[in-house]
Formats: C-alpha cells, sequence, structure tokens
C-alpha cells in the first residue's frame, strides 16, 4: 500500500511553481482539493486546465501561476495523496501486542483505501501509459510490503513467529491478501460491516503466521 520525502522525488520532471506568499499557499492548496475532485470525476484524458480552475473558483491564469500544466497538477495531487497514505498507514507506537499492531494496520489500509480508492483507479490508469506513476504504485505498494516483513523478522527473532517460515514471501502474501480485497470490495460493492472485514482478514493473518487472534 515510508517517509514522505522520499515519495515526491518518485515523480520525476515536476512542474510545479513555488509559491513564495501565504495567499499564495492557500490559493495552491485550494487548486489541489478541487484538482482532485475533478481527476476523480472525470479521469486525467478527460479534466482540462479550465475545469479545475471553475471548480476551484479562481481565473483560468490563476492556474498556471503555480502549475506548468495539468499533468503538473496530476503530479501534485498524486504527490499528497502518497504523502497521506504514509501517514494514515503508521501504526501507533504504543501498540506492542503483534495481533493488535496487525488489527491496526489492517484497518489503517482499509480505511485508507475505501478514502482514496478513486484515485487510486486514475492514478492506476494514467500508469497504464505513463511509467513513472506505475512505478510510483509499484514502489509504494512495496514500502507497504517492507513494513510487514520487517515485523514479521521481529516476531521470528522474538520466537512468536517459525523462524522456517520465508518472511518476504510470507508478507508479501498476506499484503496482498489485504489490498485483493479491499479492491474486490469496493469493484463489486459488497456490503459488509467494516469492523468484521477488518477482524476477519486480522485473523487469517494472524493464524497464517501462528499468533493467536
Amino acid at each position: 500500500m515510508a517517509g514522505a520525502s522520499s515519495t515526491t522525488t518518485e515523480v520525476a520532471g515536476s512542474t510545479e511553481r513555488d509559491p513564495l506568499t501565504e495567499r499564495g499557499r492557500r490559493t495552491r492548496e485550494n487548486l489541489l482539493v478541487e484538482a482532485r475532485k475533478v481527476f476523480e470525476q472525470k479521469g486525467y484524458p478527460a479534466t482540462r486546465i479550465s475545469d479545475i480552475a471553475e471548480a476551484a473558483g479562481v481565473a483560468h491564469g490563476t492556474v498556471y501561476t503555480y502549475f506548468e500544466d495539468k499533468a503538473g497538477v496530476f503530479k501534485a495531487v498524486v504527490v499528497e495523496l502518497t504523502v497521506q497514505l504514509d501517514r494514515e498507514w503508521r501504526i501507533s507506537p504504543q501498540l506492542s501486542d503483534p495481533v493488535d499492531r496487525i488489527a491496526e494496520a489492517n484497518r489503517n489500509f482499509l480505511d485508507s483505501y475505501t478514502a482514496h480508492s478513486r484515485l487510486l483507479e486514475v492514478v492506476e490508469q494514467v500508469g497504464t501509459t505513463e511509467v513513472e506513476y506505475r512505478l510510483l504504485l509499484a514502489n509504494f505498494r512495496q514500502r507497504y510490503v517492507e513494513r510487514a516483513v520487517a515485523g514479521i523478522r521481529r516476531l521470528q527473532k522474538d520466537g512468536m513467529v517459525d523462524r522456517e517460515l520465508d518472511a518476504y514471501l510470507a508478507g508479501s502474501a498476506l499484503c496482498a491478501m489485504v489490498e485483493g480485497f479491499g479492491r474486490q470490495w469496493l469493484v463489486r460493492r459488497e456490503r459488509h460491516d467494516p469492523q468484521v472485514v477488518s477482524d476477519t482478514l486480522t485473523r487469517l493473518w494472524a493464524n497464517a503466521l501462528g499468533l493467536s487472534a
């Protein structure tokens, strides 16, 4: 599904222009909020700069004060998304019980995936033709997997998980289970209690590692 600074460098060739004033920063933030809504509604190809300007309530030329073109706006929107996901996926350092940590990780991921599913879908669509976005999503998901793998290795070191288990394969498979379910759940628009979903995935994850859920 990692630090924010590394995320911003993964979208190459940024065409964003740096606003210098507080008013400029507020205008830019509003542009990004409204641009995200337009991209989610129309998709990337159908979105025009004029659509973004109209949604943000500014003149057409104002967008170009902060961004060179539509591609620059989209890159900034995606960077904001990855920074937000990084923040939302963090597990509370106060949690020490491994099953509690797994449960919180699953809840955080599913909540974020639900909230950002449409924009993630647009990024994936752009990624079919733009390699930088395909790599961005792949790298971001890899960091999600690496967090899980690191947690499994710590549990193996503490003797709580079978040390013969391949930590990387286990972490990759379990993350794929959660992401895959989240994707299909939203695509099929199935109605499930989010807490039951989270509890079920956590139980499956814990049982797979031999932990008591």
